[in-house]
């Protein structure tokens, strides 16, 4: 698994091709990534929960459960949060005490021999969903993978994928890895095979932004996210990319929201203290593409707590 937010703050996926998509940003860490300085904010009701899709857990911060909870209070944020398979009972154990904060995702490697087993496991102790999926030695769509996807759709999971480029981290290391294998039109076959997946695809495929928006577009269960640290200067652009809004959806989306934006969902990649950034990065967005203020709520968290049937 990456480290988490040693390479970007996400935007937002898509689920699907995003599907929940997200920002790929280079960050430097702060001085503490612990939310322990965070001032309270007011209490806000679930109508107003922020749901962030890619939250990684952090095994080198043992306080970082404690630390995403300050920041969860603040914000009014629950999250997904992406676990490896050896930190597994950490996580559920304070998903379960933490219904509303914490969702569980377990992070498996794609091509581990036992990988069925892992997902399996997962289930059983209570994971929603994957990711963030990331480096398969094949493409995503390879049918190698089925025994995966098919017990996801067996579960009705929400699978988050990483699609694009993807950062090295040794490079003086030889290494099996390939972006070509993560490229957002991938995902369309893999959600098409498996109606009850919801697909989320990281990093709105990027630079494949318009192929992410574009299978979004056509299938249901895929949401389409966005870089937004990368287009931090020209987030109008955003409207180009996401352009049907006043066209006419041609599938069923949340809410039957019209505007092509309902495409996109909330998700921070970055350390505990800036998540609050990514939220107004996404704020910048709506106002720069004048997103309606019902579909700015729906990908702030509305679309997701549907989804995930977080309890109020």
């Amino acid at each position: 698994m990456r480290k988490p937010l040693s390479r970007r703050s996400f935007i937002a996926s898509a689920a699907v091709a995003v599907p929940l998509g997200m920002m790929q940003a280079q960050v430097s860490n702060p001085a503490s990534s612990s939310a322990s300085a965070t001032p309270p904010a007011a209490t806000t009701g679930s109508s107003d929960r922020i749901v962030d899709i890619h939250c990684h857990f952090d095994a080198k911060n043992p306080n970082f459960i404690d630390d995403f909870l300050k920041v969860s209070d603040h914000l009014n944020l629950a999250a997904c949060m992406l676990t490896p398979f050896e930190h597994r009972k950490v996580v559920a154990e304070a998903a379960k005490k933490h219904p509303t904060q914490i969702i569980p995702f377990g992070f498996v490697d794609v091509d581990a021999s036992d990988v069925t087993r892992q997902v399996e496991e997962f289930h059983a102790m209570g994971y929603r969903g994957l990711g963030e999926l990331e480096n398969p030695k094949k493409n995503f769509s390879d049918h190698s993978y089925d025994p995966i996807y098919e017990r996801a759709n067996q579960y009705s999971w929400i699978l988050m994928f990483h699609t694009g480029i993807v950062m090295r981290e040794e490079f003086k290391l030889a290494e099996d890895v390939s972006s070509s294998r993560m490229r957002p039109f991938h995902l369309e076959e893999i959600a098409r095979r498996f109606p009850k997946l919801t697909v989320l695809g990281a990093h709105c495929g990027n630079p494949e932004y318009e192929w992410a928006a574009e299978v979004s577009r056509w299938n249901p269960n895929i949401f389409s996210g966005s870089t937004l640290l990368k287009m931090r200067s020209r987030l109008h652009h955003f409207q180009e990319i996401f352009w049907w809004s006043g066209v006419g959806q041609d599938t069923s989306t949340p809410n039957n929201d019209q505007s092509a934006f309902i495409k996109l969902v909330f998700g921070s990649d970055t350390y505990l203290a800036r998540i609050e950034t990514v939220v107004t990065m996404y704020r910048a967005v709506f106002d720069a593409c004048d997103v309606p203020e019902p579909t700015r709520k729906m990908i702030l968290g509305g679309t997701m707590s549907q989804l995930l049937r977080l309890p109020a």
